[in-house]
């Protein structure tokens, strides 16, 4: 494909993604009104797919459908909704206007907009549950060595049955679990190697976000994966004693089968306790298998497997140097390909996710969280050739925001790894093929984002939340476009539902020229029984108009903050 290509192809997916979920939730929405008010009896002038100047128009009936030219959203044009429009009329059918009609079918015209957006989000979370979504098990994959969930005693390949009592089937549920107890030890129910095991795990502490956008506490533990390493290996040296080259990729020690790096170490784990001799390892090379012998001494004392194979110089590539960026500070500082990172800034490291944080709270304990005016270095250790090197790093920052728009520095040394992460095979795939538990789901799921959406305005209305977690049409689009282009069709459909809730509470709102406001109206003039003055009509709507341009401003302004750097 031509370079040239690409850039336009992104644009078009970019432009498909915000047509489709902007466009679809309104177009949803007005058809919510179009089907009450026809329902009703009230009649229907205009209903349009967009809004702007027409592509296409015809009239079937007394209602004419047209396809306009901006294609995010429509409207309904309901007879009889401005009294003012029955005197007008030449030809006048005051029994299908909609000021004529009763309280409630008012409302159900109303109201009808809002519900659509809550069936189309029901119907996404339903077929999102018959569709099904793959999740990763609750199991302790990989446990990084010296990490704080090695040392409370998890070890690769723990099965997580329960914490505190309540069982865990996804790693997803583990980590949310893990998330709402900071500062708290946790009693982990695991299964290891067929056996019951009960661990008493302690969690840290985080800085994060609520889904409302403000600061909180949440729990963390550093250290477990779901995802394990290949069993590739590398080292520094030339002429390794047991004849490894970097890249071997071994696939059985001692004839046990292994698949993953954790494989390769629990096997070990287990070898050494009956204080062989000799380990056989197979391996692959170049396509070709070769068998590699590797003698152990008598007198030779290892802690651990890690411990073992570390001090026979075979090392997982994961913290070994792939690429160094040109004029990065890594390649200042002398750091080449092939380089084994051992520690940075007097902290060792074991793993390459544990380096990226030592690094990024390197460049803030030095630099600063907010701004990178200042020029500082830190000792890193690399070993080349077997033998360990100390070189001073200086620090690359990036400026960025987050989602609330705050100014944040992201701190590297321009370095990539030459790990490889291994994808399991016993991935969970939930699913329901009953309808009926499908839509109890979806109206769950619904109810629980409605309930977010309203505390969420609340909390915004009174001050509790920053006013930057408005967002505005830039922020659903890059939204959209993001996910519709790097997470797939069920997350675009998440949204999408999401997206509709929040259309469908925030035209709830009782203000002036949103369907909230009209429902405030129609409930008025039926306690008065007579219609509310049009002045007083006129004047409220110019005030909800101004409030939702304010609004709207507002929030493309976040946006655009949020945008520019």
């Amino acid at each position: 494909m031509p370079a040239f290509i690409q850039p336009i192809l992104g644009t078009l997916e970019y432009a498909f993604a915000i047509i489709t979920l902007l466009g679809g939730v309104i177009a949803i929405h007005e058809l919510g009104h179009f089907l009450f008010a026809k329902w009703c009896g009230i009649r229907v002038d205009t209903f349009s797919i967009g809004f702007g100047p027409k592509l296409f128009a015809k009239k079937f009936g007394e209602t004419e459908y047209c396809l306009s030219l901006i294609p995010l959203g429509g409207f309904v044009k309901i007879y009889g909704q401005d009294p003012e429009e029955l005197e007008k009329d030449e030809n006048p059918t005051p029994e299908r206007a909609f000021v004529k009609k009763s309280l409630l079918q008012k409302i159900s015209v109303l109201f009808g907009g809002p519900l659509f957006n809550y069936l189309l989000a029901i119907a996404i979370f339903a077929l999102l549950a018959v569709a099904g979504v793959q999740k990763l098990p609750a199991v302790a994959t990989r446990v990084v060595s010296s990490s704080p969930a090695f040392d409370a005693g998890l070890r690769s390949g723990d099965v997580i049955l329960s914490i505190d009592g309540e069982k865990t089937k996804t790693y997803d549920e583990v980590l949310s679990f893990i998330a709402k107890n900071p500062d708290k030890t946790l009693n982990f129910s695991i299964l290891r190697d067929g056996l019951p095991v009960n661990l008493d795990i302690p969690v840290q502490k985080e800085h994060a976000l609520t889904p409302y956008g403000e600061p909180s506490i949440a729990g963390l533990l550093e250290g477990i994966d779901p995802l394990a390493r290949e069993p590739i290996m590398a080292t520094t040296v030339k002429g390794q004693p047991w004849g490894f080259e970097s890249g071997d990729k071994i696939l059985s020690v001692s004839g046990t089968a292994i698949s993953s790096w954790e494989d390769l170490e629990k096997v070990l784990e287990k070898y050494l306790q009956s204080h062989p001799t000799q380990v056989v390892f197979e391996v692959e090379r170049s396509g070709k298998k070769l068998e590699l012998i590797g003698s152990i001494k008598s007198s030779a004392k290892y802690s651990s497997a890690i411990d073992f194979l570390n001090k026979n110089g075979i090392y997982n590539p994961e913290l070994f140097i792939q690429e160094v960026m040109p004029d990065s500070p890594a390649a200042i500082a002398g750091i080449k390909k092939g380089d084994r990172i051992v520690s940075a800034n007097g902290k060792n490291v074991f793993s390459f996710e544990h380096l990226r944080t030592v690094i990024q709270n390197t460049g803030e304990s030095l630099l600063g969280k907010e701004t990178a005016n200042k020029e500082a270095t830190f000792p890193i250790v690399i070993e080349r050739e077997g033998k360990n090197t100390t070189l001073q790093s200086s620090l690359k920052s990036t400026t960025g925001k987050d989602l609330l728009g705050n100014t944040i520095v992201t701190y590297t040394i321009g370095i990539a790894s030459d790990g490889k992460p291994k994808m399991p095979s016993n991935i969970l795939f939930e699913r329901t093929l009953n309808p009926f538990k499908a839509l109890w789901i979806g109206s769950a799921e619904t109810l629980n984002h409605t309930i977010m959406t309203v505390v969420g305005l609340k909390k915004l209305a009174f001050g509790e939340v920053s006013a930057k977690t408005v967002g505005g049409p830039i922020m659903i689009g890059k939204i959209a476009g993001d996910t519709f282009s790097h997470r797939g069709w069920r997350d675009f459909l998440r949204i999408m539902a999401i997206i509709s809730i929040s259309l469908g509470v925030f035209n709830l709102i009782p203000i002036p020229i949103l369907d909230g406001g009209h429902i405030v109206f129609a409930v008025v003039e039926s306690i008065r029984g007579k219609p509310i003055p049009q002045s007083v009509q006129q004047a409220a709507l110019k005030v909800g108009l101004s409030l939702i341009l304010v609004l709207m401003v507002f929030a493309i302004y976040n946006d655009v903050t949020r945008v520019l750097p």
